[in-house]
């Protein structure tokens, strides 16, 4: 999992110095299609990595977090005085998403259940927000809707068994 956030984190120079480039041979706008065409070919490289890993360690469950708050700070300067983007929304779907995984490294629940969250940490680290936090809290309540489906239905019943062991061996 570390790989998706190497190849993510390395998008950030390689957009910039290709809207540099762009914006030298020709215009701004140029330079800003191509930034935005180097940094989708990386997010689109690292969520395919992401879709291959096969087992994950719970330090790489904490790094939806991490990623979320470094990217948010990385965005801050170009978000103050506009809502295009919620930094509180982004890391409270990183730490779901982090959830999510952290639960189903432990219990082994359906790995299925890592899509919405994972959609929904995506679509938060985008700067693209709906003006208001509509967006924000549908995008969050189903995520935490999810996690709490695999908590309660998924690993509920393996933590009962867990706990009925550790009280017979007593």
């Amino acid at each position: 999992m570390w790989k998706s956030f190497a190849i993510a984190a390395l998008s950030f120079p390689f957009t910039v110095l290709s809207f540099l480039i762009g914006w030298a041979a020709a215009d701004v706008k140029t330079g800003l299609l191509a930034g935005a065409a180097v940094f989708t070919v990386f997010f689109a490289a690292a969520v395919v990595n992401l879709f291959f890993v096969k087992t994950y360690s719970y330090a790489d469950a904490a790094l939806p977090a991490v990623f979320a708050a470094l990217w948010s700070l990385a965005l801050a300067p170009f978000s103050l005085g506009l809502s295009v983007f919620s930094a509180p929304a982004f890391v409270g779907a990183g730490l779901l998403l982090g959830a999510c995984l952290a639960i189903n490294k432990r219990w082994g629940t359906s790995p299925w259940l890592l899509a919405l969250p994972a959609a929904v940490f995506f679509y938060e680290m985008l700067p693209v927000n709906i003006p208001g936090f509509v967006d924000d809290t549908l995008a969050l309540s189903g995520a935490l809707l999810v996690v709490g489906r695999q908590l309660l239905r998924d690993a509920l019943p393996q933590i009962l068994k867990e706990l009925r062991a550790a009280g017979r061996r007593k």
